[in-house]
């Protein structure tokens, strides 16, 4: 578990975090949720270490700040929006990954990794094509592979499905959830509310820089906070679904 206690954040003379104390669970998939420049993705730097922040971000006992950084990289991986283009492959791309690991070059079990990262993205057919030649959903699985590659235990991504279409959208948040299923705990910064309540089982909704609600999928729901905060409207379909229009 990854807990926070306590955190601020500033830009500058700016605030832009204001106190927040939540817990990420171990093994559970939540959806950090909020209007544009609420605070989310200074939140998620702040989580990986990117971004000076002042109260506490434990893991167990430890302040992850205080872990040096190859240690701590093996612990948390992160995915920003933003990811600059390059004339790699698909798998030298996802490689990369593994650079906490390695001292010299890839070992063989390094590769196998980088394989089977490759593989459950769905991507094996895309390895010996350059990032330049590929869609930008196929690069951005490209990206979730070498995320999954750095085999960290909590895997933080920054609006990662934004410039998705819906069917890869899907598959994408599938291949999370399915990383979830392994064990990893997920903390996904989400602009698709309907995605988010269907994926994901924790909600941290934030506005102003300030935590709104913490909690379940299921509280998230019933509190009504979603629609409160981003000006939405709920609907129930009649499978049980939930979505946000």
């Amino acid at each position: 578990m990854l807990k926070i206690e306590n955190l601020s954040a500033f830009y500058g003379k700016k605030q832009v975090l204001f106190d927040l104390s939540f817990n990420l669970e171990r093994g559970k998939f939540t959806a950090i949720l909020g209007k544009n420049g609420s605070g989310k993705s200074s939140l998620l730097s702040c989580l990986a270490s990117q971004k000076r922040y002042s109260g506490k971000i434990l893991l167990g006992e430890r302040e992850i700040s205080e872990i040096p950084p190859r240690e701590r990289a093996k612990i948390i991986s992160c995915l920003p929006q933003n990811l600059p283009l390059t004339q790699f492959s698909v798998r030298e791309t996802v490689a990369f990954g593994r650079e906490p690991y390695i001292s010299f070059k890839l070992t063989d079990s390094d590769n196998e990794i980088v394989e089977k990262s490759i593989e459950k993205c769905g991507i094996s057919h895309l390895k010996d094509k350059v990032l330049t030649e590929i869609s930008g959903g196929e690069r951005q699985m490209a990206y979730l592979a070498m995320t999954l590659a750095q085999d960290a235990d909590i895997l933080l991504l920054d609006e990662p499905t934004t410039y998705m279409d819906a069917p890869n959208a899907r598959e994408f948040l599938s291949t999370l959830k399915q990383a979830q299923s392994e064990g990893k705990t997920v903390a996904a910064v989400m602009h698709d509310l309907t995605a988010a309540v269907k994926y994901a089982d924790d909600i941290l909704l934030i506005d102003g820089g300030k935590v709104v609600f913490a909690g379940t999928r299921e509280e998230c729901i019933k509190s009504g906070a979603i629609e409160h905060v981003m000006g939405v409207e709920k609907h129930s379909l009649d499978d049980g679904a939930v979505v946000f229009i």
